[in-house]
C-alpha cells in the first residue's frame, strides 16, 4: 500500500537534507508559497533581512481565536525554522499592503536560498474582504493593483539580487507570480528559471496572448487539486499537474490537503467531473456577461459585504444577524433594475451548471433568487 503525506510531513521527513543532498523541488516551492501567508514582521522588511531560524523564535504568538489555516501556516514556519534545509533561508524585502481605498491586498517576500538563488513568494488572498474584492475584480479588469505591485516587486527584486529567480504563489499569489513574469522586462525574464502557480486563477486574455507570456510560458508550472475551481478560472495555463487531495470540494484549495508520495506530488491524470463542469459553468457565464455586467455584479456584491462594517470574512461569520441587517439596509439604496440585473446574472450562472445536473435544482434556484429580489424591492418601497 502506498503511503501518502502532506507538506508538513515533507518538512519533517526531508528537513535534514540540504540542497546539496536533495535539489529544490516543486514541493519546496509549494511550501514557500504557504510560508509567505505568515506575518513575517519588521525584521524581514529590511534589505539585509533575517534567517528563518532566527526569525521564528521572535515572532509573537498568534492571538486567541486565530483560524485553523493561520495556525497551520505558523506551524509550518516553526517546523521549517529548525531544519537544515530551510533554517538558513534568508527572508528579506517583505511587504504587506492592505488598502481599502485602493482596493488592494498585496504581500510578498524574497527568500534567498543557500545556493544563491532567490525564491520570490507572492501571498494569496487572505481573509480580508478587500482581498477577495480584488480577486473578483480580475473578472473584468486587468491589471488590478496587486498585479501592478507584483510586477514592480519583481523588477525591484531583480535589481537587488544576483542569482536565478524562482517565482511562487498559491491562490491569487499564483496569478501574481505568472502575471509579473509575463510582463517583466526581457532582462528580468532571462533570470527566471521557473514560475509556480498553485491553484491560482488564470490570466486575462490580453496577457495570455502577449509576447511576454509566450517567452516565459515554458517555465510556468500550474499545479491544481483534483476538484480545482480557483485554478481553472479565466485563461489558465493549458499544461497543468493534478494532485490528489484528502479533502472534498472547495476545501481542496487548502494546500495542506494535497497528497505527496515521498518527495513528489501524488499525481492524477485529470481533474474530476465536478471540476470540469464548474470550469464550463464559469467560462460560459463569463462569455455571456458583458464587462459592465461583471463590474456591476462585483461592485454590488462587495458594497453589500462592506456595508456590514466587517473587514474580514471571519467577522462576517461571527455576527451574522448584524451583517444581514446592515446588508438589507444597504440594499435599499440600490435601484430595482440593478437588483434584477444581479438576480439575472446569478440565475444564469446557476442555470448553466446546475441545469446540466438537475433541471429541478435550476427552477428552485431561480425561484429563490426571485423571492430575494422581491423582498429587497419591498423594503425599498417602505
Amino acid at each position: 500500500m502506498i503511503t501518502t503525506a502532506n507538506i508538513m510531513d515533507y518538512v519533517t521527513w526531508r528537513g535534514d537534507l540540504t540542497l546539496q543532498h536533495s535539489p529544490w523541488s516543486p514541493v519546496d516551492s509549494l511550501i514557500m508559497a504557504n510560508l509567505c501567508y505568515n506575518d513575517l514582521g519588521a525584521q524581514a522588511e529590511t534589505r539585509q533581512g533575517v534567517l528563518l531560524r532566527e526569525l521564528a523564535p521572535q515572532l509573537p504568538p498568534l492571538p486567541k481565536g486565530t483560524g485553523q489555516l493561520f495556525i497551520q501556516w505558523r506551524e509550518l514556519l516553526d517546523a521549517m525554522a529548525v531544519t537544515a534545509r530551510y533554517g538558513s533561508i534568508r527572508l528579506h524585502d517583505y511587504v504587506n499592503v492592505v488598502d481599502e481605498e485602493r482596493e488592494i491586498q498585496f504581500s510578498a517576500v524574497t527568500a534567498t536560498l543557500p545556493d544563491g538563488r532567490c525564491c520570490i513568494c507572492f501571498r494569496g488572498t487572505d481573509n480580508t474582504i478587500v482581498g477577495w474584492r480584488e480577486d473578483f475584480t480580475m473578472a473584468f479588469e486587468s491589471p488590478v493593483p496587486a498585479q501592478m505591485e507584483a510586477l514592480t516587486y519583481l523588477e525591484h527584486a531583480s535589481l537587488i539580487s544576483l542569482g536565478d529567480m524562482i517565482l511562487v504563489g498559491h491562490s491569487k499569489g499564483g496569478n501574481l507570480a505568472v502575471y509579473a513574469a509575463a510582463h517583466a522586462s526581457p532582462q528580468t525574464q532571462a533570470r527566471i528559471c521557473s514560475v509556480y502557480s498553485f491553484d491560482g486563477p488564470g490570466l486575462d486574455d490580453a496577457t495570455a496572448a502577449s509576447a511576454g507570456y509566450r517567452r516565459i510560458s515554458s517555465r510556468v508550472h500550474s499545479v491544481i487539486p483534483q476538484s480545482s475551481v480557483v485554478g481553472l478560472l479565466m485563461t489558465y495555463h493549458p499544461d497543468y499537474t493534478v494532485v490528489r487531495s484528502s479533502a472534498a470540494g472547495f476545501q481542496q484549495h487548502d494546500a495542506f490537503t494535497w497528497q505527496l508520495i515521498g518527495p513528489r506530488f501524488d499525481e492524477l491524470g485529470e481533474v474530476d467531473k465536478g471540476s470540469r463542469l464548474m470550469d464550463e459553468t464559469v467560462h460560459d457565464w463569463l462569455r455571456t456577461a458583458s464587462r459592465e455586467q461583471r463590474r456591476l455584479f462585483v461592485d454590488t456584491l462587495f458594497d453589500l459585504l462592506e456595508s456590514t462594517g466587517a473587514q474580514t470574512l471571519n467577522e462576517l461569520k461571527t455576527d451574522k444577524l448584524r451583517s444581514a441587517l446592515a446588508m438589507l439596509a444597504a440594499s435599499r439604496k440600490i435601484d430595482p433594475e440593478t437588483l434584477r440585473m444581479i438576480g439575472r446574472l446569478i440565475g444564469s450562472f446557476l442555470s448553466i451548471g446546475m441545469g446540466n445536473l438537475l433541471e429541478a435544482a435550476r427552477h428552485q434556484s431561480q425561484q429563490l433568487i426571485r423571492d430575494v429580489i422581491s423582498e429587497l424591492e419591498h423594503h425599498q418601497e417602505e
